[in-house]
């Protein structure tokens, strides 16, 4: 009979304690739709696509040492207020009432010497709290205004009596007679109230902002957390110190990349060299090297690969991803340098994968294109726009948009020269990166340019 559970088994001793119970509702879950990956992908609707394909990521807190140069999540106010009680802007008396004043000293605790031995320096006395009228204390600036205070009278312009038993005001004060009710004396709560917004998001904490927050008793601050990154270089031909020998090249990754993804807001938990095989790409995102969990393991965002992402056989970056079940989004980019780059994602929402051409300035365009608005989205930021400045001579077209290393004359755009895809010369000396149309740009029209994230 439908909705009635199935016969119990009389095999098995829990049949009567436990009725199998049938959940109508119960159905398998749907299948993933699938994804159309992108193919040979405009520079701008590839940029605005890495940005869309990431959500930022939930804030966290950083004790106050390690939030500088953070970008603030949210508002802060003040638990307290500041300064959090009436205090002495000077040193000199406190004073209470017309003069002359009738010097009061902190007492002893303990009037057997013996017992003040077992006593700490900074406990010995009991600090004067109240004043009358007609009463002065000596205070330090900083200190504790003692209540029914008129004001500070500070040091210079005090004149205590031989013995310090009594106080009054030096002739050459400013006022011989008396002092303005509240002189000298920081009042509670004078710089910041309880409650008051402090620092607004969103703002790159600076070392005035670590102060002010430590000031107002905060330990911690919200921040946006920045997505963590692995780096896996390839290249068995590559050498990290030295002159390289012929058929060897010196590594233009290892000393760089790390630093630019810092810049560009992610923060790197791992840098690996990995063999050029399929077997080493494999292990280096599956097996746990050296005690630290394995990429899909781990808790990174983001993983950047440089080389290895054509379609060759000596080219295993991608095999290694589709074997893992990868989702590739975007398959190769309609520009130049930087065209067989790719943005995957690993399965079950693991971290996204940019691959990055193995020819130095080809991978450092398609950061900019790609990772830099990916990680700017994982950390909570819009991607940086491009800017529009004239060109300072004519910047030729090809078929599909140029990344040109360019410096800034006049406020004129005009490009470098050795910018080969695999040349850094031209960018090592850019101001910024000309984003040229397939059609060209001429001679004092406008033109997007990129701004450098180290400029």
């Amino acid at each position: 009979m439908p909705g009635l559970p199935p016969p119990p088994d009389s095999n098995s001793p829990y049949t009567h304690a436990l009725p199998v119970i049938v959940d109508e509702d119960d159905a398998p879950a749907p299948e993933p739709a699938p994804v159309e990956t992108l193919h040979d992908v405009e520079w701008h609707r590839a940029r605005a696509f890495a940005h869309d394909a990431a959500e930022a990521l939930p804030h966290h807190w950083l004790p106050l040492r390690e939030a500088l140069g953070e970008v603030l999540a949210e508002d802060v106010t003040a638990p307290i207020p500041v300064p959090h009680y009436a205090s002495s802007a000077m040193d000199g008396f406190a004073v209470a009432g017309p003069p002359p004043w009738t010097v009061r000293h902190p007492e002893p605790v303990e009037t057997d010497p013996r017992k003040m031995l077992t006593i700490p320096p900074g406990e010995l006395y009991r600090p004067v709290l109240n004043l009358e009228p007609g009463e002065a204390t000596r205070i330090v600036t900083g200190g504790l205004v003692p209540a029914g205070t008129r004001a500070v009278l500070r040091d210079e312009y005090a004149e205590p009596s031989e013995d310090g038993a009594t106080l009054r005001i030096a002739a050459h004060a400013p006022s011989a007679e008396d002092i303005p009710y509240g002189q000298n004396i920081r009042r509670t709560g004078e710089e910041v109230a309880a409650g008051d917004v402090i620092l607004r998001a969103p703002c790159v904490l600076n070392p005035a902002h670590i102060a002010f927050a430590a000031v107002c008793g905060h330990d911690m601050l919200p921040v946006r957390r920045r997505p963590r990154v692995t780096v896996l270089l390839t290249g068995s031909e590559v050498v990290e110190d030295g002159i390289p020998e012929p058929g060897q090249v010196r590594d233009a990754f290892g000393p760089q990349l790390p630093t630019f993804v810092e810049l560009l807001g992610g923060s790197v938990d791992q840098v690996r060299r990995v063999e050029d095989t399929a077997r080493a790409m494999l292990a280096a995102l599956t097996e746990a090297p050296s005690g630290m969990g394995s990429v899909l393991d781990a808790r990174c965002e983001v993983v950047i690969t440089t080389g290895g992402t054509g379609h060759s056989r000596v080219d295993h970056v991608r095999s290694a991803l589709e074997e893992l079940g990868a989702v590739f989004l975007l398959d190769g980019l309609a520009q130049r340098p930087g065209h067989p780059t790719f943005l995957a994602r690993l399965p079950e929402g693991g971290p996204f994968v940019v691959g990055l051409p193995g020819n130095p300035l080809a991978a450092m365009s398609s950061m900019l294109t790609v990772a830099e608005p990916l990680l700017a989205k994982l950390h909570g930021t819009p991607a940086p726009v491009p800017r529009t400045l004239p060109a300072g001579e004519e910047l030729p077209g090809q078929k599909v948009t140029a990344l040109v290393p360019a410096h800034l004359v006049d406020g004129a755009v005009h490009p470098r020269d050795k910018v080969g895809s695999a040349m850094l010369r031209g960018l090592a000396h850019a101001d910024v990166v000309a984003v040229v149309p397939p059609a060209g740009v001429a001679a004092g029209a406008d033109v997007e340019v990129l701004p450098l994230p180290w400029r």
